[in-house]
């Protein structure tokens, strides 16, 4: 490798000393043979390595079947190699994988930033909402905590989970145009201050669909409301029309509107709260989401920050 212009900074001969090596050096690239010695084969250390630590991995192997390569694509490597192989080719596939890795670290970072100043935006916009009043103050991050860990619970994804996140602060935006005597009887209106109050998803997607945005926040805010069977508002679209972001903020907003002091009744003691939105799981909410959602406070635990 050193008249290839590289260094090698370790070797191993077990799939278990791989992971170990990866830990102990931190190598810009591992090539992997896929038979390796000890329980684990070289396909179970690089997909341990790659979610460990995100080294990029190159198969250099002499097993080309199709169980064997399918079991390496499922890793996601920057290359497979087959031996014997040239100088020039494995040159071609190191600097290629290198490259690539590069690549997806900068749009990491460049995701991070955004993410970064998206976050920093909608938060300055969750504290004007909160101003409104007792029923709207300090809820917004109570809501994205429960909602982020129903989403990590159910197995969305980071790109999702943060999506969810977002949307936390400002699912309530719209109400800024609603009266405040209709907002502290909710739960109790009809008629025309039923129809006002109904209006404030979209008037929040109204406002945020102008706003260039790699996650879906507009949706998500849109949708909150909807319900599982088709009974919610504003659009009245059911299941899995529903973005599963709105499905999963749906229950954790509940959740918050119950446990909350309102002046037409006392808050919900958690244990009451947890029935309410049980009792309408397959109705109000996703069965999934209720499911993952009761199991974080019955079986993990879970406790709401006051």
């Amino acid at each position: 490798m050193a008249d290839l212009g590289y260094d090698v900074v370790s070797t191993a001969y077990s799939g278990e000393e791989a992971v170990e090596k990866v830990e102990e050096v931190h190598p810009d690239l591992v090539l992997m043979d896929i038979v390796l010695a000890g329980a684990m084969d070289g396909i179970q250390a690089a997909e341990k390595i790659t979610a460990l630590f995100g080294t990029p991995v190159v198969y250099l192997t002499s097993y080309a079947d199709d169980k064997t390569f399918g079991r390496a694509k499922l890793t996601g490597p920057s290359g497979y190699i087959l031996k014997p192989v040239e100088k020039k080719q494995l040159h071609v596939a190191i600097e290629l994988a290198l490259h690539r890795h590069g690549m997806d670290l900068n749009l990491q970072k460049n995701h991070a930033r955004i993410y970064g100043s998206m976050k920093g935006l909608i938060e300055a916009i969750a504290e004007t909402i909160e101003l409104r009043g007792p029923y709207t103050s300090g809820h917004h991050k109570r809501v994205s905590q429960l909602a982020s860990a129903i989403a990590r619970e159910i197995g969305l994804t980071d790109f999702q989970v943060e999506g969810i996140d977002l949307a936390s602060a400002i699912y309530d935006m719209g109400m800024v145009n609603i009266p405040a005597d209709i907002l502290q009887e909710a739960e109790r209106l009809e008629g025309i201050r039923l129809t006002i109050y109904q209006t404030y998803p979209e008037a929040a997607y109204d406002t945020l669909k102008k706003i260039e945005c790699i996650w879906p926040l507009a949706y998500i805010v849109l949708q909150h409301r909807e319900c599982y069977d088709g009974s919610g508002f504003p659009r009245g679209i059911k299941g899995e029309e529903i973005l599963i972001e709105a499905r999963v903020l749906a229950v954790a907003v509940a959740l918050e509107d119950l446990t909350t002091h309102r002046s037409f009744r006392n808050a919900f003691p958690l244990s009451e709260a947890l029935k309410e939105i049980s009792s309408h799981s397959g109705s109000r909410y996703d069965p999934e989401v209720v499911e993952v959602f009761l199991r974080l406070f019955n079986e993990k635990g879970y406790k709401m920050e006051g």
